[in-house]
């Protein structure tokens, strides 16, 4: 195949992000916005107006508008015919992330780019090859104060902090109920109680802390999660205990310990972040060169969606 051409619907900070990447992977790249001068910003693409009715022709679309949209714009998408990269979470509901694994799940991936990040995968790969024997438990962490996400941007107006648009922290660090499904090899955790709530001084309409207890169906292994916009330190990990020992990635420490009966061992985990969007969209190049899919496919995208709504359920 000579270049694919790619679209890319959404000129923020994800999309100009996509953009990017694709155009060093090979790719051929037109971008879409409502605002047509914040598309023409992004060098070496093409700018065009916001037009579902102007999809064809295109061998991929990203879809990074959001969240309040994906159902919408992806569903366009993926009636176009190309095979479609859709930023995480799938959809604002469970519902429309059925409807659009529906209508074509083979050619659906979800943008989970932590499936790409190098320490993330070391550390799944060691819980999934049982470096700590049968699993028990897994703790997932994520907790940052929002208005430092995007410097010189006000959060309040943000998608982060607009529940309309599909914000809320419950979704927006949705990465970390995928990364739960990933290490406990299943499609559905059971939701044994949760808190999701706007408990801090952030000026949003949407929830700035879920506290969540999990389980799987044959009730072996128990998962916690603790995600937050109200830390004012970035803090993330990821720690899985099981019958001979446990697994812990800091990513504030930058390492990942495995500690076990004879001792403890520590590897670095100092990869930058920002490899692994490098990474997630060369394999959607290579994907539509006849490469092998993407990680998340539609079925894997709709189980995250269902997940968190089950969680926002438990806690009403």
């Amino acid at each position: 195949m000579d270049a694919p051409r790619v679209l890319v619907l959404g000129a923020g900070s994800i999309g100009s992000r996509h953009a990017r990447n694709l155009l060093r992977a090979g790719a051929v790249v037109d971008v879409m916005d409502l605002d047509r001068a914040r598309a023409a910003a992004i060098v070496g693409t093409a700018a065009r107006p916001l037009d579902l009715e102007r999809l064809h022709g295109y061998d991929g679309i990203v879809v990074a508008t959001p969240t309040s949209l994906h159902a919408e714009h992806g569903s366009a998408a993926l009636s176009s015919g190309a095979r479609v990269l859709i930023e995480k979470p799938l959809a604002a509901t469970s519902h429309d992330a059925h409807e659009l694994a529906a209508l074509g799940s083979e050619k659906l991936a979800v943008g989970y780019n932590l499936r790409f990040h190098e320490p993330t995968r070391r550390a799944i790969d060691l819980i999934l090859d049982g470096a700590v024997g049968r699993l028990s438990s897994v703790r997932l962490w994520f907790g940052s104060w929002l208005p430092d996400w995007r410097p010189g941007t006000d959060y309040r107006a943000g998608y982060s902090a607009r529940r309309d648009l599909g914000g809320g922290v419950l979704l927006d660090a949705i990465h970390e109920l995928d990364l739960a499904l990933w290490a406990t090899e299943t499609q559905h955790l059971e939701v044994v109680g949760a808190v999701v709530d706007r408990l801090g001084p952030l000026e949003i309409d949407a929830e700035d802390t879920v506290k969540a207890v999990l389980r799987t169906a044959t009730g072996t292994t128990v998962v916690e999660l603790s995600l937050d916009y109200l830390a004012r330190r970035y803090r993330r990990g990821l720690e899985a205990t099981g019958a001979t020992g446990t697994i812990r990635l800091d990513w504030a420490r930058r390492v990942i310990e495995v500690e076990d009966g004879d001792g403890s061992r520590v590897e670095q985990a100092d990869v930058p972040i920002d490899r692994s969007y490098e990474a997630q969209d060369t394999a959607f190049v290579e994907w539509l060169r006849g490469g092998p899919p993407l990680p998340v496919d539609g079925t894997a995208g709709v189980a995250s969606v269902a997940l968190a709504e089950a969680i926002r359920a438990a806690a009403t």
